[in-house]
């Protein structure tokens, strides 16, 4: 088996165990021990080849319901995005993005 065939499935784990561990990534990279920015490529990398596959740009959104502090609300993308810092003054602002992705 070559390198690359070796680092890509190794990479792959990586990504799938991250998938499912309901982390963000810097906290997944962290708890792991993996460079973070290497983890970003190689997502990256492996989320343009499953574009390139599936032309549907669409992804599921969960919003949840802050208990107390509105700041602390957060909305993690699939692709690893994360958007923070939403609150009741910017949630049309947060809709918009959401719709325009």
């Amino acid at each position: 088996m070559s390198t690359n065939t070796i680092l890509n499935q190794t990479w792959a784990a990586h990504i799938d165990k991250w998938q499912s561990s309901g982390l963000s990534a810097k906290a997944f990279c962290e708890q792991e021990g993996l460079v973070y920015h290497q983890f970003s490529y190689w997502r990256q990398k492996f989320s343009s080849a499953d574009d390139s596959r599936n032309k549907s740009k669409l992804v599921p959104v969960a919003l949840a319901t802050p208990s107390q502090q509105t700041s602390d609300l957060e909305i993690l993308l699939p692709n690893g995005v994360v958007i923070r810092g939403i609150d009741a003054g910017n949630i049309p602002l947060v809709t918009s993005l959401i719709a325009a992705l």
